[in-house]
């Protein structure tokens, strides 16, 4: 699984808010981990179909985003590390 990671410039630490992301193909999700809150989650791709689908940073960021904004997530105990 292909690990990306960004920084939303969001002020919940002194780092400020580091997240974290995989694409889980074999199960049709992303799974995050926001470090800064310490929250983890799966997002489920549904239709939207990852299988084949080159998602690039940009959209991983914005699908993990979004979806964490508005709670469209459910828990997950994947903990997911910053590489620097």
């Amino acid at each position: 699984m292909k690990k990306f990671q960004w920084n939303t410039g969001r002020h919940y630490y002194s780092h400020g808010q580091r997240m974290v992301a995989v694409v889980d193909e074999t199960n049709n999700q992303l799974i995050f981990h926001d470090l800064a809150r310490g929250i983890s989650g799966a997002i489920p791709m549904g239709d939207y179909a990852l299988g084949g689908r080159n998602l690039d940073r940009h959209a991983i960021e914005q699908l993990v985003m979004v979806n964490y904004d508005y709670g469209n997530y459910s828990g997950s105990f994947e903990v997911l590390e910053w590489e620097d």
